[in-house]
């Protein structure tokens, strides 16, 4: 136990020492985008660690565990993902910084309009809400399991952590604590990996590539390569990079470390596999690195571990805040002169509750990350468009009203697998198609009238 509070009490120390040192001269442009001015390695590192986190551990090392190795190909699609993504990046991110704007909603409702603006930040609420979520159960487990308290107590104190240091120095705190957590990630990722690979035997079965099966592969490698060009969170970094060129170098840096960090973490899970094949799969991380690692390297990797998933979920804090602050500024005159800041600051105490309580009453983690990427997938048809068409206003609103209900119907019926979970990609482009062309006919009909 001694140790356990040794480690833990240096990751909260170092990190509310960043949130005192990110607060001091802190302008509003600083607290909200970190003045638009983050550099090459800081930039590949936040944008890392936005994959790297905890949500995506879980759902990977349960996919080892269910079908062994071939569960990379979730990497491999998020991998493809940024390799399309840096193709646009650049373009994307001299729009961003002519218009001034701070989130992807907002992005998109100087482009789109209100309504569609309202939209898109009703999507990306829901999103952020469920990925919260599932690092707020990661965190919770493994806290419980660190020390005896009760999940629930687990799961408000991480929340509490959080929101001492983003209360502090808001986006600046984000990126420089994401910094922090891809030098803790990855330490505790390879010393785990070397410390197992020579105790494990692993059966060629689990080294297959295609056990995942044809359907769920395509399921990952879409799910993965298009919702990583939609993800709000890698817009927000974009946003806030230097320049175009600091841009891609971040781009490219962020791709190496996640296909490093995705074939070491594959050892772990593989290794849990072996050792404790009766546990449920969602539950494997937490089991890898309490029940496998030798004293001493099992107090640190669990205290890593924990602070992984408290850092992958001060980025969904920070972006859900800012999303409502900009919403309020720029659809209502009331708020708009505002201080920026501290309409973050109250809507990030709003979020941090509100997914503490269902985190605590809810915990299917599987289900919730396929939900997450389906959303991703329903906005995918009119994020690509923008960059070649303009698209019709109405057209889009209903596209994507049809697109959330299909996510919705889903989840209801719990059909959530990696194969069907792309289904939303077709409705959603479907749907644009034939409102657009409906729209179209009915602007047509109406000058033939005048």
């Amino acid at each position: 136990m001694g140790l356990y509070i040794l480690f833990f009490v240096i990751y909260v120390i170092v990190v509310l020492t960043i949130g005192i040192i990110s607060s001091r001269k802190e302008t509003e442009e600083d607290f909200m985008i970190a003045e638009r001015k983050v550099k090459g390695v800081q930039l590949a590192a936040t944008m890392t660690a936005g994959f790297f986190d905890s949500a995506v551990l879980s759902v990977y090392v349960a996919y080892l565990y269910q079908y062994g190795f071939s569960a990379i190909w979730i990497f491999v699609g998020i991998i493809v993902g940024f390799i399309i993504l840096r193709i646009y990046a650049a373009r994307i991110k001299q729009k961003a910084d002519t218009m001034k704007v701070y989130s992807m909603p907002e992005y998109f409702f100087k482009i789109l309009g209100k309504k569609n603006g309202l939209m898109f930040s009703i999507f990306l609420v829901i999103q952020f809400i469920i990925f919260l979520i599932i690092n707020f159960i990661v965190a919770g487990k493994v806290l419980s399991a660190i020390f005896p308290v009760h999940y629930a107590v687990a799961v408000i104190f991480g929340g509490l952590i959080i929101l001492t240091y983003l209360l502090m120095a808001g986006f600046k705190a984000v990126i420089r604590t994401d910094f922090f957590q891809l030098i803790i990630t990855f330490v505790m990722a390879l010393t785990v990996g070397i410390f197992l690979f020579g105790r494990t035997h692993i059966p060629a079965s689990d080294i297959n590539l295609t056990s995942l099966g044809t359907g769920n592969i395509i399921g990952f490698l879409i799910l993965g390569g298009l919702s990583t060009l939609v993800a709000p969170d890698l817009w927000q970094r974009m946003f806030a990079s230097k320049d175009k060129k600091t841009l891609n170098r971040g781009l490219w840096y962020s791709t190496a470390a996640l296909l490093l960090g995705a074939l070491v973490v594959a050892v772990l899970g593989l290794s849990t596999k072996q050792f404790f094949p009766h546990i449920a799969p969602e539950d494997a991380l937490v089991t890898g690195f309490s029940k496998l690692l030798p004293y001493g390297l099992k107090q640190f990797g669990m205290v890593l571990l924990y602070g992984v998933a408290l850092s992958s979920s001060d980025t969904v804090i920070f972006v859900l805040s800012s999303i409502f602050t900009r919403d309020l500024k720029n659809y209502t005159e009331k708020y708009s002169e505002e201080s920026m800041k501290k309409l973050a600051r109250f809507f990030m105490i709003i979020v941090v509750l509100f997914a503490i309580i269902i985190a605590v009453s809810y915990q299917n983690i599987i289900s919730f990350g396929l939900a997450f990427g389906s959303l991703n997938l329903a906005l995918f048809p009119v994020v690509f468009g923008t960059l070649y068409w303009q698209l019709k206003e109405r057209a889009v609103f209903w596209a994507l009203i049809v697109s959330l209900l299909s996510v919705a119907v889903l989840f209801i019926t719990k059909q959530f697998t990696p194969a069907n979970s792309v289904i939303v990609l077709p409705i959603a482009l479907i749907s644009l198609l034939i409102f657009s062309k409906a729209f179209k006919r009915q602007e047509l009909s109406n000058k033939s009238i005048l």
